[in-house]
């Protein structure tokens, strides 16, 4: 396989001998199957090739000995001389990035075994690794707010120091917690999370009598009211505007356009786009299904004509040779989905491209725009709901706040 890459005899030569030559065609198949462009594919085969001369010269016989400081001590021996740029090509990184996919590949086919990572035991562990597999059993929570809890947990186990051992937790003092959750408190990005998690572990500590008290009392409460705030939507004209910049002759711009025209036509969450599978698009029946997502509930809607030829201008360049049944993939190899982080990147890019300004994730002000647009138009409000995936009206009721021209009809005279 490695003549899809390489044409000159000597240039074969040199690969199949060594440690890994004999392992070289099947890396290089392997290269073709993730869909590297020619050039990509031959710069990491290069570099693995160099690799392989190290390893001639260094006499190591076996592949199980192959780990990580190989890597390192290649990196020392042949690019020491090289500065590591930040910005731009970085000769060091490319050399990394194919003795990784180097790596991978000898595990996936069991030449490698990967090296098992060494567990850090903590003095609190006694308690912090029974509270997670409280949370995903009994709790059920997704694995983002499990490893959101397991983050502001520790730092609160860390800052109660040897208190935190299992033979003086139970001897903890008020002031002491107090203290330390204001601290907490008072350096927090998201003070609202964080106090609804302490709170659930206090909770936890006081039903397994791992403390004297429940100490959740002592978690200051934040007040927030509900209908507080207006959702913030945007304009049809700036949308329209973001939709126009988008170039569509590329096929990062045909797949970002399908992403962001999806989300306005349907008002969906980022992660929804993300999730969309291949299967989900009914060609047959001209119908498209969004997964159930924060406790609301799976929805089969018409799929739009604009909708589905975005949608199939995009097919036309997403790989076809991917196994991975997802519906949006990056653009280069190796081709992985996008996450809701992704999609909310590409929105916002593409909203600050456009020179729109909108405070927070740009996907979720197309959610807002949909329901506002659709409460404009004069849609009920259990269409809306349902459209939305909202399991309770209640959800959708934050959005009557911007029907500015109902609640005009019901605004009572300001007193004299």
């Amino acid at each position: 396989m490695l003549e899809y890459w390489y044409k000159e005899k000597r240039t074969l030569v040199d690969f199949r001998r060594g440690l890994l030559g004999v392992h070289f065609d099947g890396f290089a198949a392997y290269l073709q199957a993730k869909g590297y462009a020619r050039h990509t594919g031959c710069e990491l085969l290069a570099k693995c090739c160099q690799f392989n001369g190290y390893l001639l010269e260094q006499h190591i016989q076996r592949c199980d000995q192959l780990c990580a400081a190989h890597a390192e001590a290649f990196l020392r021996a042949y690019y020491a001389h090289v500065s590591d740029s930040v910005y731009g090509y970085s000769p060091i990184r490319t050399v990394r990035r194919a003795i990784k996919c180097l790596f991978d590949y000898l595990t996936q086919i069991k030449v490698l075994t990967p090296p098992k990572p060494e567990r850090i035991i903590k003095s609190f562990d006694w308690l912090l690794l029974p509270y997670l597999r409280h949370l995903r059993a009994d709790c059920q929570f997704s694995e983002l707010t499990i490893r959101r809890s397991v983050v502001q947990v520790s730092a609160l186990l860390e800052a109660l120091g040897s208190s935190s051992q299992r033979t003086r937790f139970r001897t903890l003092k008020a002031v002491m917690v107090e203290s330390i959750v204001r601290e907490l408190l008072r350096n927090s990005t998201d003070p609202e999370g964080l106090v609804a998690t302490l709170r659930r572990f206090f909770r936890y500590c006081a039903s397994r009598r791992h403390t004297p008290t429940d100490f959740s009392g002592l978690v200051p409460p934040l007040r927030r009211y509900r209908h507080a705030s207006l959702p913030k939507g945007l304009d049809d004209s700036v949308l329209g505007k973001m939709l126009q910049a988008i170039p569509r002759d590329t096929p990062t711009g045909t797949r970002d356009y399908a992403i962001i025209l999806l989300m306005m036509a349907y008002g969906i969450r980022g992660v929804s786009a993300a999730q969309l599978l291949l299967d989900d698009l009914d060609w047959q029946h001209s119908r498209i299904r969004i997964r159930a997502q924060k406790g609301g509930k799976e929805v089969v809607l018409p799929l739009m004509q604009a909708v589905g030829e975005a949608l199939i201008q995009y097919l036309q360049h997403r790989p076809g040779q991917i196994p991975c049944r997802k519906l949006f993939l990056s653009i280069k190899a190796p081709f992985r989905p996008l996450d809701s982080m992704a999609i909310s990147i590409i929105v916002r890019r593409h909203l600050e491209h456009a020179g729109v300004k909108t405070s927070g994730s740009g996907s979720r002000s197309l959610r807002h725009s949909w329901a506002i647009r659709a409460l404009a138009h004069d849609s009920p409000i259990k269409s809306i709901a349902d459209v939305l995936g909202h399991r309770y009206i209640d959800t959708t009721f934050i959005y009557a706040k911007a029907d500015l021209a109902s609640l005009r009809q019901v605004a009572l005279p300001w007193p004299t």
